[in-house]
């Protein structure tokens, strides 16, 4: 059976939860403990939480913002724990967030690993490949670019 999820808006205190997950999820890759109190305050409402609406406990997040071109949207990052992936949670964070972008948006993008299971999730959820950049973090590690037409 999967858990009942509530999504919402971080708060300070969620931080650290945040950068943990993070760490399980993406490891040597992570952003850096810092970075998740500098999105707090320059981006808040693109940093949502899935939780556990029977424990509280996080499930997963996604931070998405405006990017410079006013009619981009970007999915910087989408984790999800390892106990509650299979479950949903993913699908619902991206559409969470698609349904609270900005008006004058015309795109969604992020990228991905061809290898990542989560391509499929966000083909599934309408993503189309633009590119592929072979060196996008560094040597030996492309990336996927997709984007999803609103």
């Amino acid at each position: 059976m999967n858990p009942v999820i509530s999504i919402d808006a971080a708060a300070k205190s969620d931080l650290a939860a945040v950068f943990l997950l993070e760490q399980q999820v993406f490891g040597s890759h992570s952003y850096p403990d810092f970075f998740f109190r500098q999105v707090f305050d320059c981006w808040h409402d693109g940093l949502m939480l899935a939780r556990d609406s029977d424990s509280g406990r996080l499930a997963g997040y996604q931070l998405a913002v405006r990017a410079a071109n006013p009619e981009d949207f970007w999915i910087l990052s989408l984790a999800v724990d390892s106990e509650y992936r299979g479950k949903g949670i993913g699908k619902q964070l991206i559409r969470a967030g698609i349904s609270a972008v900005p008006d004058g948006v015309k795109r969604v993008m992020l990228t991905v690993s061809p290898d990542n299971p989560a391509r499929c999730l966000y083909e599934a959820e309408g993503f189309v490949e633009i590119g592929f950049e072979d060196d996008y973090f560094g040597p030996g590690e492309g990336r996927m670019l997709m984007a999803l037409q609103l």
